[in-house]
């Protein structure tokens, strides 16, 4: 059933992949924000979250909804390597591919990853955060057992969530994924 999956990583062309904010410290974060401000345009786009007047805002929410994420996946028993995670969403979502300019695309295949490294929530995690409907974060067993519950064709189940959520997020808690990537062992294109 995870033969055909893969997350899904979407970056503007104008940044790195996988730089996370909440990774820098605080001065540091503040800093960068204000040089990402500069690509933001008249209309909402990925750079708007980094405008003075939203960023603090932005900033406070993405290290509290971190911190829920950390400590919920803990719950479920996940082993995270690191405090902050790396996003993606399971599939491919044309509202990111939109929101972030047809940028660049990573791809990994969900099958390559340990179930200790991985969580997903329905939707954006920090845009489910205060929400009373938030449905809770859930790891890969529960993944496969909605897919098998729900229709046993992961493309079907994709396609009827998307319509209601967007997309399914992946939080990735371990940066060797990455090192693979950057030698392409696990690249999918």
């Amino acid at each position: 059933m995870l033969q055909n999956l893969f997350i899904t990583n979407y970056c503007d062309s104008r940044c790195m992949p996988f730089n996370s904010i909440t990774r820098l410290s605080s001065k540091d974060a503040y800093s960068l924000a204000d040089k990402l401000s500069q690509h933001a345009g008249i209309s909402f786009t990925s750079f708007s979250r980094f405008n003075a007047k939203d960023f603090d805002g932005y900033y406070l929410k993405r290290l509290r909804t971190e911190e829920w994420l950390y400590n919920s996946f803990i719950s479920l028993g996940g082993k995270p390597k690191n405090a902050h995670p790396l996003y993606f969403v399971l599939g491919e979502s044309k509202y990111l591919n939109d929101w972030f300019e047809d940028g660049l695309k990573i791809k990994l295949a969900l099958n390559d990853i340990d179930p200790n490294d991985i969580s997903f929530t329905y939707g954006d995690s920090m845009s489910i955060l205060d929400r009373e409907d938030r449905m809770d974060l859930f790891n890969k067993e529960s993944l496969i057992n909605f897919i098998h519950d729900n229709t046993n064709d992961a493309a079907a189940f994709l396609n009827g969530l998307n319509q209601q959520y967007r997309y399914i997020e992946a939080q990735l808690w371990n940066d060797v994924y990455i090192e693979d990537l950057i030698q392409g062992d696990r690249l999918l294109r």
